[in-house]
């Protein structure tokens, strides 16, 4: 994927632009991802909690994205040879890998979006919620659209639990810079051919754009700001920004 500097003037533009719309919001933080923690637990290994700066956009309509996905697939799929260039590319990460196994990654991940765009059925990016655990975000007496706080009791017992303060932000990201990399690495999971199918066809469509991050108080080194102040900090710590999800976005906002 071909990435550019937040500071290119084109860039720059569109960021300024969304920054303005009415629509969502630009989202910017310097985070300390959570990982994953395996391992029994009293000998757990984190792995992917890497220093990130990112930029997102939150607010966006998800059944929009799901409809431009969509059509970027048929679009893939008229093209031709698609099945074959998705099992050629998951071959390289699980050998056993057959044609019938992308056949089905890609009948479940049409039939998912056929249940989005006709039942109203979507990812809402969000734990789920219960009255009197969570309230809007707001900035500068804006609510931030795709962010919501979690006011709830904590749950020590649960160390996925969410807790009080943290903010949940759901979107698209434009960029990530990582400025510490995870002292163990990343997770690799064992998954099947058929879920690394998936994961493939997902990444050449603007559902892949689609992300949630975990703002814990105790996480959160920087920010978070956002619209014009979100641009200007992703420009000052060189966020890398792909010109094609910016162009993606501006067609999914709804």
């Amino acid at each position: 994927m071909f990435a550019t500097n937040a500071s290119d003037a084109t860039v720059a533009l569109n960021l300024s632009e969304l920054g303005q719309a009415d629509q969502g919001t630009l989202v910017f933080a310097k985070i300390r991802k959570m990982g994953d923690a395996r391992g029994p637990a009293t000998a757990r290994v984190v792995y992917g909690d890497d220093l990130v700066a990112v930029l997102i956009w939150s607010g966006f309509s998800y059944g929009a994205l799901v409809a431009r996905s969509d059509k970027k697939l048929n679009e893939l799929l008229n093209r031709g040879r698609f099945i074959e260039k998705i099992t050629r590319h998951v071959h390289g990460l699980n050998s056993s890998v057959t044609v019938d196994d992308v056949c089905i990654a890609l009948q479940e991940t049409r039939a998912w979006f056929r249940k989005v765009l006709t039942e109203g059925v979507g990812l809402s990016g969000m734990p789920s919620t219960t009255a009197g655990h969570w309230q809007p975000f707001y900035m500068a007496g804006d609510r931030i659209r795709g962010a919501r706080v979690y006011i709830g009791k904590a749950r020590p017992e649960d160390p996925r639990a969410p807790i009080p303060g943290t903010l949940y932000v759901q979107g698209v990201k434009l960029g990530e810079r990582v400025i510490e990399p995870a002292v163990n690495g990343v997770w690799r999971p064992n998954s099947s051919p058929k879920v690394l199918a998936k994961e493939a066809i997902k990444e050449l469509l603007p559902v892949g754009l689609y992300c949630q991050y975990r703002l814990e108080p105790e996480r959160l080194i920087e920010g978070p700001f956002v619209a014009r102040q979100a641009s200007m900090a992703a420009r000052a710590h060189d966020v890398p920004i792909d010109p094609e999800s910016v162009r993606s976005l501006f067609k999914v906002a709804p």
